[in-house]
């Protein structure tokens, strides 16, 4: 999260409690060719999509996320289903990574979609997910077969990509190539069958490919061992697109899709009610560990696959990433108002309570008079009088960071008199807030 020229989420991880940190890739506005020609019925026509701007995680979600997100779901109304609880990871043997780097697995579709909705909440966004068409029902728990219509596309929360932002992300502005660096593949490339990683028949931790990787002769390396590690990112800097895991796409699966479709407008993919989507598949892209390079056994490495499963079931290969909208979202969406219990007054469980005037400044019991603007509860920004602006967030708060000096403090809320802040480099105290002019 780079805000104002401060990479935010370098800092925070290193201040509070939690890892996980969001690092996504802008895609940009614009058409591109989707599909192939000649191999697969369902890849067909090739036809161009002009989709919005959107971002794309950079990496496949890991194991260490994962546990870290559905931990605070699981207190917070959300379940999961028990395979999610036991994704595999590395193999005993190998030390040079941890288990938490490795692509989560063995998640349905339902959980993915879930956990989506529960990455928003954890990080302060609003969610995109909903039980009904009304869009007032978050969706936690239980498995249903949403339709497209219970989906916020407006929304800035997390959510699975469409396939066509995936194979768009994916391609990186290379179009009717089997792969996003052209046709041509070798074990320095990605991780498949045989592919001859240390990890053959087992996920790479992700990011493995970018030019330290090490490959060894086997079966289906095909003289990738030989080649000078080089990273085998995308166009777009994105990583393990081919391989490694196959990644869960929002869409239902239709065999003659792209011959329906409006294939001049993006496109949510067929869309079924709940109470008639028993038996229909949900897409997944970009092929697993298990697939191999060949022609036949290899397709569904190539970038114009779809891969099909039902949502209900779980496998070690299939994992995802997420994207999210490009839209700026209303500051602390999720405020509840008092009135007229108490008429301006408003409460968020991370802030607290405080009380908005007529000239947009808000009087919090900690803080005092403050001015405040960002987005959401994930970019936060608070001017003080005394000190300028600081930066919070629903995970950072109590922390801020002040932008003047370029350190973090911490609100002592232990302390009879308010607003008091203490340094996290030298423990120093200064007051910034509730300090009135006598």
């Amino acid at each position: 999260m780079c805000i104002r020229g401060f990479k935010i989420s370098f800092f925070i991880p290193f201040i509070c409690s939690f890892a996980i940190t969001e690092d996504l890739v802008e895609i940009r506005a614009g058409s591109f060719w989707m599909g192939q020609e000649g191999i697969q019925d369902d890849e067909e026509p090739i036809h161009q999509v002009l989709l919005d701007a959107f971002e794309i995680d950079r990496f496949e979600t890991s194991i260490g996320d994962w546990k870290e997100v559905q931990d605070w779901a699981l207190d917070n109304g959300y379940d999961f289903s028990e395979s999610s609880f036991s994704p595999w990871g590395k193999p005993y043997w190998y030390f040079e990574s941890q288990n938490d780097d490795f692509p989560v697995n063995r998640i349905n579709w339902y959980d993915a979609v879930k956990w989506c909705n529960a990455k928003s909440e954890y990080l302060g966004r609003s969610v995109v997910y909903y039980t009904n068409s009304a869009k007032t029902n978050v969706y936690r728990t239980g498995e249903i077969d949403l339709s497209n219509s219970m989906v916020d596309w407006q929304g800035v929360g997390y959510r699975l990509p469409t396939e066509e932002e995936w194979e768009k992300a994916a391609r990186g502005g290379i179009y009717n190539q089997n792969y996003p660096w052209g046709n041509f593949i070798d074990g320095s490339f990605s991780n498949y069958k045989l592919s001859g990683d240390p990890l053959d028949d087992g996920t790479t931790p992700r990011g493995y490919f970018n030019g330290g990787q090490k490959i060894y002769e086997a079966e289906l390396s095909l003289d990738g061992e030989s080649n000078l590690p080089v990273d085998r990112s995308n166009n777009f800097g994105l990583y393990d697109l081919i391989g490694n895991v196959s990644e869960w796409c929002w869409d239902w699966y239709d065999p003659q899709w792209y011959s329906r479709k409006n294939k001049s407008q993006s496109s949510y993919g067929p869309s079924y009610h709940h109470d008639n989507a028993s038996g229909q598949s949900r897409l997944h892209r970009g092929g697993g560990y298990k697939d191999g390079p060949g022609m036949d056994e290899g397709k569904p490495l190539r970038t114009a696959f779809r891969g099909i499963e039902f949502p209900g079931v779980s496998r070690r290969s299939i994992g995802f990433r997420c994207v999210r909208s490009m839209l700026k979202e209303e500051l602390w969406v999720s405020k509840q108002d008092l009135s007229p219990v108490a008429k301006n007054w408003f409460f968020m469980p991370w802030f607290g309570y405080f009380y908005q005037s007529s000239v947009e400044w808000v009087f919090h019991p900690d803080l005092g008079w403050v001015f405040p603007s960002g987005s959401g509860s994930y970019d936060n920004w608070l001017f003080f009088p005394k000190c300028g602006w600081m930066w919070t967030s629903r995970l950072a708060y109590p922390h801020f960071y002040n932008v003047e000096n370029e350190i973090w403090y911490i609100l002592d809320k232990s302390l009879i008199e308010k607003g008091w802040f203490k340094s996290v480099d030298d423990d120093q105290y200064i007051r910034w807030g509730r300090d009135f002019p006598q």
